[in-house]
C-alpha cells in the first residue's frame, strides 16, 4: 500500500513538472494536441497538478494563436477559481485572469469583495497587483478599490501590508 502510494505521488509530481515544462514551449504546433490534456488536468485530484495546469493553460493562452486553441480558457479558469480550495491554485487562476481577461478578474474580485480579507496572503498580493494595474490604466476608477485596500491593511502578513502601502502611494 505504501509502495503504491509512493508510485502515485511520483506520478503526480511528474505530471505537475511536465505541465510546468509546457510553460516554456512556444511552439503552437507542439502544444495544440496537448490542450485537451492540459484542460483535463484542471480537474485533477491533486492541487500540485491543478496549479501547474493553470500555469500551462496561461502560457498557451498567451501565445499568438492561444485564444484560438482555447477560446473558453478564461471561463474555465474562472469556474475553477470559484470552486478551488488550494490557495496556490487560486492565486495562479486569479493571475491568469488578471493577465488575459482583466474585466473577468475585476468582476470576480468585486463578487467576492467581502471575503478578500480572508484570502491567503499570496492571493491578496495578486489582488493588489491587479488593483495597481487597473488604477494605472484607469485612474478614474481608484475610488472603487479603496475599500479592498483598507480591508487588506488589517492583514497579519508583512508582504500584504507592504503591497497595500505601495498601492496607496
Amino acid at each position: 500500500s505504501s509502495a503504491a502510494s509512493d508510485v502515485y505521488k511520483r506520478q503526480e509530481y511528474i505530471r505537475g513538472v511536465t505541465l510546468r515544462f509546457l510553460c516554456r514551449i512556444a511552439e503552437e504546433e507542439l502544444l495544440e494536441p496537448l490542450v485537451p490534456s492540459i484542460m483535463a488536468n484542471l480537474e485533477h485530484r491533486h492541487s500540485y497538478v491543478r496549479k501547474n495546469a493553470v500555469l500551462a493553460l496561461s502560457a498557451v493562452y498567451r501565445l499568438p494563436k492561444g485564444e484560438l486553441l482555447m477560446p473558453d480558457a478564461p471561463e474555465v479558469v474562472e469556474k475553477l477559481l470559484r470552486s478551488e480550495q488550494d490557495i496556490s491554485t487560486r492565486r495562479n487562476a486569479f493571475q491568469m485572469l488578471s493577465l488575459h481577461d482583466q474585466d473577468r478578474a475585476v468582476g470576480y474580485l468585486f463578487d467576492n469583495i467581502d471575503r478578500v480579507a480572508d484570502w491567503g496572503d499570496v492571493l491578496q498580493v495578486s489582488v493588489l497587483e491587479l488593483i495597481r494595474k487597473v488604477c494605472k490604466a484607469q485612474p478614474e476608477s481608484r475610488g472603487r478599490y479603496i475599500k479592498i485596500i483598507l480591508a487588506l491593511l488589517h492583514s497579519r502578513s508583512a508582504a500584504v501590508l507592504y503591497e497595500c502601502s505601495t498601492t496607496l502611494v
